[in-house]
């Protein structure tokens, strides 16, 4: 892995760790914000940082709007950091004011399949069988909570795919799908990312960037989850 590229995981990681979310602020004041604090890192970002609040947190590339942050509501932020060329991809959700039940789950079962499909991540495994192991357990977990007490959906909430490599480009292979025939290799960069998204109500994503090592993996990103 590329020192550039280690510095991009700090930046990300750093402006991350220093957002100050509260009710009123909207979208786009933080997305003004995390521009602003990966220049004077010395970064720019590497792609169109992403903030969605409320029910558009359902959409998984949500740009960011002016609608003001909610108490009772999850925020979803996206973002990344390009420095000298290398780039990093880092995604968290918050809650604003006092968690609830419903989203405590949910990010729970969010976070265990990241965990399990991080936990597969090993040279020589096909890239789609990571996808599969957090495609399985959120379908499984979904259903049992979305289906049963909610009736919202089939277990059918994961909407696109694990992840992707991260380099040079933001998205370059491999690619974590279930579509993909490519194996892990020692040295890869990708990012795990599950996400649930559920009509009506928004989603819930988190994604970690991750080196493929000799004996397994290695977590790159460390904000707080």
């Amino acid at each position: 892995m590329q020192p550039d590229q280690q510095t991009a995981v700090k930046i990300a990681d750093q402006v991350m760790a220093g957002l100050t979310l509260r009710p009123g602020l909207t979208e786009q004041e933080i997305a003004d914000k995390i521009v602003s604090e990966l220049k004077v890192r010395g970064a720019k970002p590497a792609f169109d940082v992403i903030v969605a609040s409320g029910k558009r947190s359902i959409d998984p590339h949500g740009r960011p709007s002016g609608k003001k942050l909610k108490n009772g509501e999850q925020v979803v932020i996206d973002l990344g950091a390009n420095y000298r060329g290398y780039c990093s991809d880092l995604t968290r959700t918050f809650f604003i004011g006092r968690l609830t039940k419903k989203f405590s789950r949910l990010y729970q079962l969010v976070k265990n399949a990241q965990a399990k499909a991080i936990k597969a991540v090993k040279t020589g495994v096909f890239c789609r069988q990571i996808d599969l192991v957090a495609r399985e357990y959120i379908r499984r977990s979904c259903f049992a909570h979305c289906q049963i007490k909610e009736k919202l959906c089939g277990g059918d909430c994961f909407i696109h795919t694990t992840g992707h490599g991260v380099g040079r480009k933001i998205h370059q292979a491999p690619r974590i799908s279930l579509k993909s025939r490519e194996k892990l290799k020692v040295g890869m960069v990708i990012t795990v990312e599950p996400g649930i998204y559920l009509k009506g109500w928004g989603g819930i994503r988190i994604e970690d960037m991750v080196l493929v090592t000799k004996t397994g993996c290695r977590v790159l990103t460390k904000a707080k989850k």
